[in-house]
């Protein structure tokens, strides 16, 4: 069983279907270790406290994790960005899987702390767990879920639409998220700065876009330079806005709607588009990295990371806290990608057995 976010098939256009690439795969397994890497910047260096509370003092070791930030900030617009271009084929087995696994890792993960600080298992545990999708536990999970059950009907749009229709219908969406969302952000589009189911259609529709219509051929140099100039001027709109106007408006340079985010998204998946890999021991790792994801972003485990790693960074310190905290993130994705394999022993039969015994693949044919 794996992540639904390795189950989008390739986009409905006229281009030969091809396999996920291994290339692909990669990036995938990068992008999660640096979304790990970002949630330790916030909550271990506590750089979180400082945008919950507006703080406008922001020292040189703050800086520097903003700094780092800005480089990783585009790890969840490129993830949307992968489910566009290759287009998500629907099957009820895998968004059953999804809720099975949000559900397992929910109660399961609320077990193990549990035991740990002498707490009981409660009514309340169960029913969160059950509930942790569409409650929002996790507000990546939830807002792909919700993405993956429109994504046939979202296909449509290049099935039946003209490139002038679709082109327009991106136009528009992108004056809503992008600009309109970004610099104005009125309360009535439900942007939430990129937070939003919106904003990852957004998105997806920018992927079908980039796959059917957008040819835009360059080689490895310019996406590197495209993503690292973008990154550059992300964390220098932080920094000059922090200076010259606000804090408030400094962090809107974090947005995901933030336009240079996405070129930064888009950049930074060319360039491991055009890379040539062949190490079939990649998709090993890359079926778990959504595991990754609710471990470590489960209420409990963020409360943990919060309290106790970088206290854990300092005093074990390999070099440079930043490097530990790396080297965390990558112990963090090989443990994690472990308790996935033995997951998904124990719920696969399960899955199956929902699958067969209600006929529920015929749902899928439906969906076509």
């Amino acid at each position: 069983m794996s992540s639904p976010l390795n189950n989008g098939g390739p986009a409905m256009n006229t281009k030969v279907k091809q396999p996920r690439e291994l290339n692909v795969e990669l990036l995938r397994i990068v992008l999660m270790i640096m979304i790990v890497c970002h949630h330790f910047l916030m909550r271990g260096r506590g750089l979180h406290l400082l945008y919950t509370s507006e703080s406008t003092h922001i020292d040189h070791d703050a800086l520097q994790g903003l700094f780092i930030d800005s480089f990783l900030i585009m790890t969840v617009n490129c993830f949307i960005f992968i489910s566009g271009y290759y287009g998500i084929k629907f099957r009820v087995k895998t968004i059953l899987s999804l809720f099975i696994q949000a559900v397992t890792y929910s109660i399961g993960i609320d077990i193990v702390f549990g035991l740990i600080n002498g707490e009981s298992l409660s009514f309340d545990t169960i029913l969160n767990g059950l509930l942790s999708v569409p409650n929002g536990q996790w507000w990546f999970i939830t807002t792909y879920f919700f993405l993956y059950l429109l994504s046939p009907f979202l296909n449509l749009a290049v099935k039946h639409l003209s490139k002038f229709q679709f082109l327009y219908i991106l136009g528009v969406l992108t004056l809503t998220n992008f600009i309109v969302g970004y610099i104005l952000n009125p309360d009535s589009l439900g942007v939430l700065n990129g937070y939003s189911l919106f904003s990852f259609i957004c998105i997806y529709f920018y992927g079908q876009a980039f796959s059917l219509y957008i040819d835009f051929k360059k080689g490895k140099l310019f996406y590197f330079s495209a993503y690292v100039i973008c990154s550059l001027l992300i964390f220098g709109m932080f920094f000059t806005s922090m200076k010259y106007l606000s804090i408030g408006m400094a962090w809107r340079a974090f947005f995901y709607n933030n336009p240079l985010v996405l070129i930064s998204a888009i950049s930074f998946f060319f360039l491991f588009k055009n890379l040539k890999i062949s190490y079939t021991w990649i998709s090993f790792f890359s079926s778990s990295v959504l595991a990754i994801y609710l471990i470590h972003e489960h209420p409990r485990s963020a409360d943990f990371l919060t309290d106790n790693l970088n206290r854990i960074a300092t005093t074990y310190a390999f070099g440079s806290v930043y490097v530990t905290l790396f080297l965390i993130a990558v112990l963090l994705f090989l443990g994690g990608t472990l308790i996935e394999k033995v997951r998904t022993t124990v719920t696969e039969p399960l899955l199956n057995f929902l699958i067969v015994k209600f006929r529920l693949d015929r749902l899928d044919e439906r969906m076509k």
